[in-house]
């Protein structure tokens, strides 16, 4: 379907870091993000990298990322 969209900046600065870092077209971008809305996904981009952000987790720091590939046998 072909439709005329506007949208925020701030929603097109997310579909424009999406179609980017997925390497697909803006269109492709807004309609993989509005199924995920519509499927309740909670992926948000933090400096252009997407982030799952689950509800009640804590979060990861660098230092534990550190940690584990130091532990990790590569």
């Amino acid at each position: 379907m072909r439709t005329t969209v506007t949208l925020s900046e701030a929603a097109a600065e997310l579909v424009q870091q999406y179609a980017e870092g997925a390497g697909v077209s803006l269109s492709r971008a807004v309609s993989d993000l509005v199924e995920q809305g519509a499927r309740k996904s909670r992926v948000k981009y933090e400096h252009g990298i997407p982030v799952l952000d689950i509800p009640g987790a804590r979060r990861v720091t660098s230092e534990e990322v550190r940690r584990f590939l130091d532990e990790e046998p590569w």
